[in-house]
């Protein structure tokens, strides 16, 4: 045993589903719908909350915190289970797993915990319902909240403090498919049964303690409601609490199956298929839970997608009340980008040699990357999606604009300016995340050359690729449906697109969601940028270490295209979106809009091509091969 307690586990091996390498593609579509599902849900279920007045009570402001932690929760794991699907790269550090059990550990103990304040904050509205805001006013919910989030980060402290601090042995497979407690505790080889026991007593000690709290909080329901004279007031009570204890029941149902029955009679395919459930389903099915029963959500739910209906009837002013104003329908939107600008031929045809340029340029990078072996790389696999993003980023906005010119034709329905803005989003997000991504693939060939190939292993670098993808997709969800509320009268946009700080001007009581899109968009903008000037000053850090001038310049050039793309992008998109708002800097805005969404996409396969030995010598070979020699005869 001495001897084992010296053994270094320095990652753990996930084998939950190699026992199905056929079913991999058809559980990543599974997984990733769920997942999108899931997002889109609780925080539809946040941004109705924060925008129906009607909502702002403490029923649904324990609500709106149940819904984050569902996004959080199956956060922590489905990103990981679509990496591991997608690459085949079943291997977790040591440190990301115990991350993975810290942060699963804290959603887990605080539901637990949100679940009975919710219970108890239902037999407050129901034993005494005159009194019932005033007992449960602003500062009693953040003070029950406060306590939730303060006993299930305390719970998930110790949790994985005693959990981490055992010794693991030479055996580091996990049969399961993320960091979960039973496995974990099966691969210790520790004599600590100590610590063993102060982990199960104190999990077993939140799922009882709750549930009791459930309990009594429901005897006392029910004891008033038989005081109740009037059988439809009976009725209409059940009816409050019947999504709450849906929720309870499946979530407390499936922990005290997974935790707090007996080893020995536990089928490990079984808890499996219920970790799935209590991880992956309960968080998509909670939002359904308290929105398909509740008069309440669907009610404001038909309020705001009434605002997407065929009004007819605009009305003439937008300074109304806002009782009368919340009827106003906008059904499409007049771009008026280019009506300063009567002559729309050469504007047309500008716009088509350019749009025509950047597919053939961004096309043909990716078909040179897979056409010649040498540059099989995980540098150049990086750049087939820059190159496709290119692609697709000046697709969703040149095509319309070109149909304007053409035609003259400056309308766009609402439909489908929500759909430009959407796939204009997911693909600006998707790039700020991949050019995050780059850097540190090359720090990693700069700073150790001879393991470049063996660090970044085409699992790697499909699983940064996929979380790439997971927060571009995650982040559009998002700023789409905060942006796409609710608009007023005025629907002239004046630009040439449907961007964001346009239709936040048009936008009515869009406070909360104004908040939270700008909130996320400068904390998505800020964190790829630090992770970019990190990677850069690791990288620096190497170089230094050269003592070679040649060896010095040839590694610095490998960095000056993605630097030269990196200053292009960010710094376009920091003066659109960065910066203060400006009402009289409208036309700088539009020059510098045409820049990055219709010339960054055209001048990248330049930049990457122009001072790449690589790619130059791959086109030489290729275009090549389509000469015909000399001594051809050819008749």
């Amino acid at each position: 045993m001495a001897k084992n307690n010296l053994t270094t586990v320095t990652e753990f091996i996930l084998m939950g589903f190699t026992d199905h390498p056929k079913l991999e593609v058809p559980l990543f579509v599974a997984f990733l719908s769920f997942y999108l599902v899931t997002l889109l849900g609780n925080m539809g279920m946040v941004i109705l909350i924060q925008a129906d007045v009607q909502l702002h009570t403490p029923m649904y402001f324990f609500l709106c915190h149940l819904s984050l932690l569902d996004a959080c929760y199956s956060s922590v794991i489905t990103p990981q289970i679509l990496a591991t699907l997608a690459t085949g790269k079943t291997a977790i550090s040591y440190s990301c797993c115990a991350a993975q059990f810290f942060f699963f550990t804290i959603r887990a103990s605080t539901e637990c915990f949100l679940l009975a304040v919710m219970a108890y904050d239902r037999y407050v509205a129901i034993s005494n319902p005159l009194l019932y805001t005033v007992v449960m006013n602003p500062r009693i919910c953040w003070s029950l909240v406060a306590g939730a989030y303060v006993c299930g980060v305390s719970g998930a402290i110790l949790h994985t403090t005693c959990t981490f601090t055992l010794s693991f042995c030479d055996n580091n497979q996990i049969n399961f498919f993320f960091c979960d407690l039973p496995p974990l505790l099966k691969l210790t080889c520790s004599d600590t049964i100590n610590i063993e026991i102060v982990i199960v007593f104190f999990g077993n000690f939140v799922i009882l303690v709750n549930a009791l709290v459930i309990l009594i909080s429901y005897l006392l329901i029910i004891k008033a409601i038989l005081r109740m004279k009037s059988s439809g007031g009976r009725a209409k009570t059940l009816s409050t609490c019947v999504s709450h204890l849906t929720a309870v029941t499946f979530l407390f149902g499936t922990l005290i199956f997974m935790y707090l029955r007996s080893s020995s009679g536990k089928s490990l395919e079984e808890d499996k298929v219920v970790s799935v459930f209590y991880t992956v389903v309960i968080p998509m099915l909670n939002p359904l839970i308290y929105s398909l029963r509740n008069k309440d959500v669907k009610a404001a739910f038909k309020k705001i997608t009434g605002r997407f209906q065929v009004s007819q009837s605009i009305p003439t002013s937008c300074t109304e009340p806002m009782a009368k104003r919340n009827l106003i329908t906008v059904t499409e939107f007049i771009l008026v980008g280019f009506s300063d600008h009567p002559e729309p031929v050469p504007l047309f045809l500008v716009f088509l040699s350019f749009y025509l340029v950047t597919l053939l340029g961004n096309v043909g990078m990716i078909i040179l990357i897979q056409v010649d072996a040498q540059l099989h790389t995980p540098m150049y696999f990086f750049l087939i999606p820059l190159a496709l993003l290119d692609a697709c980023y000046t697709s969703v906005i040149t095509p319309q604009i070109l149909a304007t010119l053409a035609t003259v034709k400056t309308t766009i329905s609402y439909g489908h300016c929500a759909a430009q803005f959407f796939s204009f989003t997911i693909c600006a997000g998707m790039k700020c995340y991949l050019l995050a991504v780059m850097p540190y693939d090359h720090f990693v060939a700069i700073s150790n050359p001879l393991c470049y190939n063996v660090a970044m292993t085409p699992g790697t670098s499909r699983g940064l690729l996929a979380r790439a993808y997971v927060c571009g997709i995650s982040g559009a969800i998002l700023r789409t449906t905060c942006t796409f509320i609710s608009f007023c009268y005025d629907n002239k946009i004046n630009f040439f697109f449907c961007d964001m700080p346009l239709l936040l001007k048009l936008a009515s009581g869009m406070t909360q969601s104004e908040i939270i899109i700008l909130f996320f968009a400068k904390s998505m903008f800020l964190a790829n940028v630090m992770v970019i000037l990190v990677s850069y000053m690791l990288i620096i850090r190497a170089i230094l270490k050269v003592k070679s001038a040649g060896s010095r310049a040839k590694t610095i050039s490998i960095c000056t295209s993605h630097l030269t793309t990196v200053v292009l992008f960010f710094g376009t998109l920091a003066f659109m979106y960065q910066r203060g708002n400006c009402d009289k800097c409208l036309e700088k805005d539009k020059i510098v809009s045409v820049f990055y969404t219709v010339l960054i996409p055209m001048l990248n396969p330049l930049i990457y091509s122009l001072r790449n030995k690589d790619v130059k010598a791959a086109f030489t070979k290729v275009t090549s091969k389509l000469q015909v020699p000399k001594g051809c005869n050819c008749g």
